[in-house]
């Protein structure tokens, strides 16, 4: 048997979309207000959420009711790294999974782009990247082949200049693998209203 580690090095994302109601929206301003803080640096507030009495939500990592993604972003410093029995195998940039300007593609990624959600609301974008190792995914198998390997990506369009390709899933011989490790520094945090 062999023992497989796949690690993600690089800048990572985490995109958040919710869409509220007026009541909600107003619950939201005045905690915003509470706490003496603009409402798109409240999110990232931990008082905000005790002040806000909206149960439902202890987070802004909880306020994705539309979509949240979250993976290795599409960025020069990006990197999947495949390990086998400890021994390092493959670097892939992260360029090479778009399989852009290929006449044969180099690995098997699927990219689905994230819709924009068309219902009546407040809506909220909430970005978060980081920096080091994102992910980490440890199995095993008998013959490691690169051929079995499909990365899946996810294209999200916040708005007409901020664009985000995050590999956000990948599977070998058809099992979705669990990220085992994470070791990452948040590097910014915004949040878009909208």
């Amino acid at each position: 048997m062999e023992k497989i580690r796949i690690n993600y090095f690089g800048i990572g994302c985490r995109l958040v979309k919710g869409r509220f109601d007026e009541p909600v929206w107003e619950k939201f301003h005045l905690a915003a207000q509470r706490i003496r803080t603009p409402l798109h640096e409240a999110f990232f507030d931990t008082s905000f959420f005790s002040a806000n009495h909206v149960s439902e939500f202890k987070s802004w990592q909880e306020l994705g009711n539309v979509f949240h993604v979250s993976g290795l972003m599409n960025h020069y410093q990006s990197l999947v790294e495949i390990r086998i029995n400890n021994k390092q195998k493959k670097k892939i940039i992260f360029r090479e999974l778009l399989n852009e300007n290929v006449l044969f593609p180099l690995y098997r990624s699927s990219v689905l782009k994230e819709e924009n959600d068309s219902r009546p609301g407040k809506s909220l974008i909430i970005v978060e990247k980081e920096i080091g190792t994102i992910a980490g995914f440890e199995f095993e198998t008998g013959k490691f082949s690169l051929e079995q390997l499909q990365f899946f990506l996810k294209q999200v369009k916040v708005n007409e200049e901020l664009q985000f390709t995050v590999l956000s899933g990948i599977e070998y011989d058809g099992r979705k693998l669990m990220s085992k490790k994470s070791d990452t520094l948040v590097k910014e945090r915004f949040a878009l209203i909208g």
